[in-house]
């Protein structure tokens, strides 16, 4: 019954119940194997101390987010971190793996191995962020690494369509190994439906720490816009710990982190509160915050591209805005404040949506059916 061990390791983090974790979210989706019947161990994966020293002098460059990309894509490391695998004693027939940083085929020829994925080196290279400053020469190794791997899995999760295709078209996986079982909600409780809540309060909530990358500053353009129609309206910004030349009616509230209770009531407060959530992202492999706020009946506003199209339906449960455009994101954004009872509706739908196909629980039993079948 439970015939998987799961393996994380390298960008992500190495130990499995970590609220640090993949951003999260490994806690959440081990607990939901292991509620499901599917899990049977977890196992946290490093490179030994003084090898991994070795590879941080090698890769040195006084850009840390430089250092830190030709480190995590040397072909050296990701081979150290293979063998780290190797090193485990495993007794299920299935492997899983967190992400492309190392490649349990190469080890385990004899299992069944898969992967989970929320992004690709191939798309976020197409994004233009997160290589800036990293050589083509490491970028290639590091994209033939993931190939030779995905191509050796047995199968592959994504946790979106979009990502399905990439898998396949970039890296030339057969379709038929490649399954779109969607990712989910990162919440220890799911929060009670709030029958009052209240949508003429305009209020825009906004959270991510990567504030460029989420098309923060054109938020904030298409704010000033919003503010000359709706005087009253506020935008209240999550993750940033500072931000020059604040439009008025814009609050900064930092980082908020939900492993610190504090911290956790705070946010819980601005979603309850919020009545449209906004997240304009110039690249986003998937996008869990916005799913966060329809649970609590927050319509989301959100980028025409990658996953967030395909669980952002516009009259539905939010709007879609072309990316960079600070003129669709004012329009759409004052749009939909201009209607209360429509927000309401789009709220309930939202809500509706996220449970019935964004939990944990389902996208393990849709894992579960593809894990049975090998």
């Amino acid at each position: 019954m439970r015939d998987v061990t799961v393996f994380v390791g390298g960008s992500t983090g190495s130990e499995p119940y970590s609220p640090r974790t993949w951003s999260g979210i490994s806690p959440f989706l081990l607990k939901a194997m292991e509620q499901n019947g599917l899990l049977h161990a977890a196992v946290g994966i490093r490179v030994p101390k003084l090898p991994n020293a070795l590879l941080l002098a090698k890769n040195f460059s006084r850009n840390r987010a430089v250092w830190r990309k030709h480190f995590y894509f040397d072909p050296m490391y990701r081979r150290a971190l293979t063998r780290a695998a190797a090193s485990v004693r495993v007794e299920t027939p299935v492997l899983m793996q967190i992400g492309h940083m190392f490649s349990l085929p190469q080890v385990f020829p004899a299992h069944k191995c898969v992967s989970y994925h929320d992004g690709n080196l191939p798309e976020l290279l197409a994004s233009g962020y997160g290589v800036e400053g990293v050589s083509r020469r490491r970028i290639d190794q590091a994209l033939r690494f993931e190939e030779q791997a995905a191509r050796q899995m047995t199968a592959i999760f994504t946790f979106s369509e979009y990502l399905r295709q990439s898998f396949i078209k970039n890296y030339g996986v057969p379709a038929e190994k490649v399954f779109a079982v969607g990712g989910a909600i990162n919440l220890e409780t799911v929060p009670d439906p709030d029958p009052n809540k209240d949508y003429r309060a305009s209020r825009i909530l906004f959270i991510g720490t990567e504030f460029a990358r989420k098309g923060g500053p054109q938020l904030l353009q298409a704010f000033r816009v919003v503010r000359e129609s709706i005087p009253s309206a506020e935008l209240h910004i999550v993750g940033p710990t500072q931000i020059s030349n604040l439009p008025a009616g814009a609050v900064l509230h930092g980082h908020l982190s939900k492993a610190d209770p504090e911290q956790r009531t705070k946010l819980e407060s601005l979603f309850r509160e919020a009545t449209l959530f906004a997240l304009p992202s110039l690249y986003e492999p998937f996008g869990i915050a916005p799913l966060e706020a329809m649970l609590y009946q927050v319509p989301a506003v959100v980028t025409n591209a990658w996953a967030l199209r395909e669980f952002v339906t516009p009259g539905f449960n939010g709007a879609l805005v072309e990316k960079g455009s600070v003129e669709d994101l004012a329009t759409k954004l004052t749009q939909m404040l201009s209607n209360p009872d429509r927000l309401a509706a789009m709220g309930r739908q939202g809500r509706e949506m996220v449970l019935a196909r964004y939990t944990w629980a389902s996208v393990v039993d849709r894992m579960a059916v593809v894990v049975r079948s090998l």
